[in-house]
This record gives structure tokens, sequence and C-alpha cells, in this order.
């Protein structure tokens, strides 16, 4: 949980969020990160999570992105982004559903880039794939979209698709 806290925050600090946001976040940081805490602050704000929905998928692509500054996602790192998307009331489909396609796909592409730089998915990389298609609540088909846009660039620079960790049927 420090992790978190530490992240948050910086990420507070960072004043890129508005004031309601930042009060959300501030209740993590007071140790108040749960449903009750919550919907009370939202009733006091007059408002339903639903209208920071946006900001609040916002703030979980900018933790993920901080999480892989490192190149690893750790499993404190993952239990704390579950714990932040069940506070922050973020269901399975919600970051397509609201307009967050692209965030995602950015956030993913730019750490499989950094995996595929190589043209070999090794063991530990193929598990993190796993993760990362967590991260966002990603469906098989969302996930290999990305990952096969990336994994064609290694096939352009002559790559064997079977060091690859991936699927691509012919067009």
């Amino acid at each position: 949980m420090t992790d978190l806290k530490k992240t948050i925050s910086e990420m507070v600090e960072s004043g890129d969020y508005s004031p309601r946001i930042c009060g959300v976040l501030n209740l993590i940081l007071n140790d108040k990160m749960n449903s009750i805490e919550i919907n009370n602050y939202l009733s006091q704000q007059c408002i339903t999570i639903n209208e920071i929905k946006m900001e609040t998928l916002q703030v979980v692509i900018d933790y993920a992105n901080k999480s892989l500054e490192d190149d690893i996602l750790t499993e404190q790192e993952m239990n704390n982004i579950r714990l932040l998307k069940l506070f922050l009331k973020i269901k399975d489909g919600d970051f397509y559903l609201y307009g967050k396609k692209q965030d995602v796909k950015d956030v993913l592409s730019w750490q499989l880039r950094k995996m595929y730089k190589d043209d070999y998915i090794d063991k530990d990389e193929a598990l993190m794939k796993n993760d990362l298609q967590s991260l966002f609540d990603l469906s098989y088909d969302q996930f290999l979209d990305i990952v096969n846009e990336i994994a064609q660039e290694s096939i352009n620079r002559g790559a064997d698709i079977s060091n690859l960790d991936t699927f691509i049927l012919p067009k």
C-alpha cells in the first residue's frame, strides 16, 4: 500500500487532475480507500462516479504508465492496479466504452515495442504480456490486435514468428 500511496501522491502533486479527482485520490492518501468513503465523498460533492469516469480511467492509465517506467510489472503493482480499479468502480470494458482505447493502446504499444525490440519474446516477457492484458481488462482479441501490430514490426525486420509469442492470421 505504501507504493500505491507514494505514486498517488506524486500524481496528485503533478497538478494534472481536477479538484474532484484530487479529492478522491486524497482518500487513498488518508487511508480511506474503501467504498463507504468514496460514496460519502461523491455524495458530498453531489456527483456520481460516472460523472468522473473519464478522469478515474485516466488515473489508472497514469498509474499503469508510472508502474511500467522500469519495464517491470511487479505483483504488488498489479495488485495496486486491481485495488485502484475496484476503488474507482472501473468495470471490464470501461476503458473502451468511455473512449480510452487509444490511450490504452499507447501504453501497451510503448511497453510491447520494448519487449519486441530484440525480435524474441522469452518466457518472462510472455508472462508479462498476460499481466499487460489484464491491466485494462482487455479481451483476448482486443489485446491480440495490439500485440500483432507490434509483432508485425518484428516480422518486417525479419523475425521468426515462432519466437514472438503470438498468432497472426493470414490476410
